[in-house]
């Protein structure tokens, strides 16, 4: 299977690449380093994607991730034509609606050309939609909003399990020191989403699968995030 991933500029080191591509030594990654167009910013680029003329499911990502237990079931998820999966956004407080989370997808890339064409024919203006109608804060957001609302113009969303992921904030990137506050509000949430317990105790609850982090000073590629 073929990942597609984005790291452009210095934000995100090899280190980055060094680490899923040990994690899944199996999959072929194609690594966007450089914008697909001049005018098109950041993590938008993952729309690469939805452009290869590939007639077989591929998984697009973010690369500030941490993968754990048995992760590969992530990209094992079944998918069928028609459909589109999604890792759940359990934990976003604003525009619940919007249930996917940006960090993972897994679609047919022909049947999503539709998107890619959309987004390409007018750049700058989706690329500050979401960001002008107050839904995302900028100066860079917004892409998984649209995916979103253009998937469901012709293909099924179909969600992985909440239990499977979480969004996590470490030490790293605290200076205040309010991070252990900002643990245990997502952990009570997940409680609520999953049934399980927690989120950490000496080890990812089992049931995770992919921790998503908030922040570049994270490095999901050492062995403990907390």
């Amino acid at each position: 299977m073929m990942v597609v991933a984005v790291r452009i500029g210095d934000r995100y080191g090899p280190e980055y690449e060094e680490y899923l591509e040990s994690k899944l030594p199996e999959y072929d990654f194609i690594w966007v380093r450089k914008p697909i167009r001049e005018d098109v910013t950041l993590q938008w680029n993952k729309m690469y994607g939805m452009s290869l003329d590939v007639d077989e499911p591929i998984c697009v990502m973010d690369i500030d991730v941490l993968l754990t237990n048995d992760y590969k079931k992530i990209f094992e998820y079944p998918i069928e034509r028609g459909q589109f999966i999604a890792m759940p956004g359990w934990w976003r407080d604003s525009n619940p609606e919007y249930t996917i989370n940006g960090g993972f997808f897994k679609y047919y890339p022909k049947e999503c050309r539709y998107i890619y064409d959309e987004f390409m024919s007018n750049v700058d203006y989706w690329q500050e939609y979401y960001i002008k109608n107050g839904m995302t804060i900028g100066p860079v957001n917004g892409e998984q909003y649209f995916v979103f609302d253009q998937v469901k113009k012709k293909l099924d969303i179909k969600l992985m399990p909440k239990s499977w992921f979480t969004r996590w904030k470490s030490k790293y990137e605290d200076t205040d020191r309010t991070y252990t506050k900002w643990q245990y509000a997502i952990t009570q949430k997940y409680k609520e989403v999953s049934g399980n317990e927690y989120v950490w105790m000496g080890d990812w609850h089992p049931d995770i699968k992919l921790i998503h982090f908030t922040h570049a000073q994270n490095k999901p590629h050492h062995s403990s995030q907390v």
